[in-house]
């Protein structure tokens, strides 16, 4: 997935001047406390109905390794977390830091256009003969010192 458009920094190649991309998706939460461990299982396509609405930081590199994973009760307070963070992505022309007066969620959604910055697309990372007639799924793991709780 790497190409000449990508930009070098701090030895990864982003696609665009973004360090991270947001997905909104459906999940599962999973906490094992014995281990100290929380899976959260998203899901692309068909999710499962008891589940929550999941906000998935997503690296803007090579194979999109996941970054942290937000889980919400509510699709609507998903939402308002993401047009309340994305705007405030540290970006590779800021030196990896963030904008100072982060601009209107739709301010950002028009700069993205603008720039053609693409999005993240399951179906782009994963050869379709993998998910064929199945339920995709992807699995975060993290401590559970590091779980934030689903709001």
């Amino acid at each position: 997935m790497i190409n000449s458009k990508t930009i070098e920094y701090q030895g990864k190649n982003y696609f665009d001047d973004r360090l991270f991309i947001l997905y909104l998706c459906k999940g599962k939460v999973d906490i094992n406390s014995d281990s100290g461990i929380v899976s959260t299982t998203i899901y692309h396509e068909k999710a499962p109905e008891a589940y929550v609405w999941c906000v998935v930081t997503f690296r803007n590199c090579n194979r999109y390794p996941a970054f942290r994973v937000d889980s919400f009760y509510k699709k609507d307070d998903a939402i308002s977390y993401m047009k309340k963070v994305e705007p405030e992505t540290p970006l590779i022309s800021l030196g990896g830091k963030s904008l100072s007066d982060p601009v209107p969620y739709e301010k950002y959604l028009s700069w993205k256009k603008l720039n053609k910055f693409k999005e993240y697309s399951w179906q782009d990372l994963f050869p379709s003969s993998m998910y064929k007639n199945t339920n995709l799924t992807e699995v975060m793991m993290e401590p559970l010192d590091n779980f934030k709780g689903i709001r």
